[in-house]
């Protein structure tokens, strides 16, 4: 059966070149998408972070389905700058940015960042896999989240996540590179039933949901279908967070679950604001205080979703 959109495809493209626009303005000088943070999930008194990489990773994900548009390529090169601008000296990338003294560097933000680049047509050097080979839980993953810290009694050694180990099976697919124990490690908690409790950084499973769907649709990964399905099985019918929505839209398009994801579009084009951003919500967990996210992150997973509505044939 075809993909029959309710919403025109006109429609899509209107409201992707109103959330271009609206990255731009978001746009910081030297590239960044900013990342903010707040003492409570209402997100009330939010603050931009004076430095992240994160953010501006999944910006660069979703401009690519839409370099057509005014302003974007513009934006994707300013927010390339900025990647490279935050690479440490080892080929990690900091969640607050270079040579961070908070926080050691992890492979999340450095999985995000070689993806993010690997669109602009930069391949990593040998640095990047000598960092997963010195992170490895076991052979193949899974994978440690902090870089540098496990062999000792560090309050962040030896962690293992299931946001981080599925960016990084998204960013190993486009290098062609397997991973077959971080795969096993998604799949076996999808059976024992535990991936909602799969990541200390998510407040909900939504922003894992996305990413297992762009590692399944873009990667692509379809191994890990059935996480994704389980997944979205945990998040049930839109409760009019758009973030929320954007998330839910991108898995239901990744699976070609057509009425649903009719729906979902509907509820997003519908919650675009007048400057043709989305709102703020917490995403996740970061750095005290703890509940990071921001309009621009859930712009672009919003803009995520109506280019691989626009691509559906």
């Amino acid at each position: 059966m075809g993909k029959q959109f309710i919403v025109a495809p006109l429609l899509f493209r209107l409201a992707a070149g109103r959330a271009v626009a609206a990255l731009q303005t978001m746009q910081r000088p030297g590239g960044e998408l900013p990342t903010c943070t707040a003492p409570d999930l209402a997100m009330a008194g939010a603050r931009a972070y004076p430095c992240s990489v994160y953010t501006t990773t999944f910006a660069i994900h979703a401009l690519r389905r839409h370099i057509h548009l005014p302003g974007a390529d513009e934006t994707l090169r300013r927010a390339g700058a900025h990647l490279r601008a935050q690479r440490n000296p080892d080929g990690s990338w900091s969640y607050e940015g270079r040579l961070t003294r908070r926080v050691p560097p992890d492979l999340d933000d450095t999985a995000c960042a070689v993806a993010a680049l690997l669109v602009l047509g930069e391949r990593p050097d040998l640095s990047f896999y000598r960092l997963l080979w010195e992170q490895e839980a076991t052979p193949g993953g899974p994978y440690y989240t902090w870089v540098g810290v496990n062999g000792g009694a560090h309050l962040l050694a030896r962690q293992v996540d299931a946001l981080v180990n599925t960016n990084l099976l998204f960013c190993a697919a486009l290098l062609g590179q397997p991973l077959p124990g971080a795969l096993a490690y998604i799949l076996d908690i999808t059976k024992q039933g535990l991936l909602d409790v799969s990541s200390v950084y998510t407040f909900t499973p939504h922003l894992l949901v996305y990413v297992l769907a762009r590692a399944y649709a873009d990667g692509p990964l379809p191994e890990l279908e059935p996480a994704l399905r389980a997944g979205l099985a945990l998040l049930g019918d839109t409760d009019g967070v758009p973030f929320h929505t954007a998330c839910r839209a991108n898995a239901l398009l990744a699976l070609g679950a057509w009425p649903a994801a009719n729906r979902a579009l509907e509820a997003l084009l519908a919650s675009q604001g007048p400057d043709g951003a989305w709102p703020i919500a917490a995403a996740y967990s970061g750095y005290p205080p703890h509940h990071d996210g921001s309009p621009a992150l859930t712009t672009a997973i919003a803009l995520d979703a109506l280019g691989r509505a626009e691509e559906a044939p």
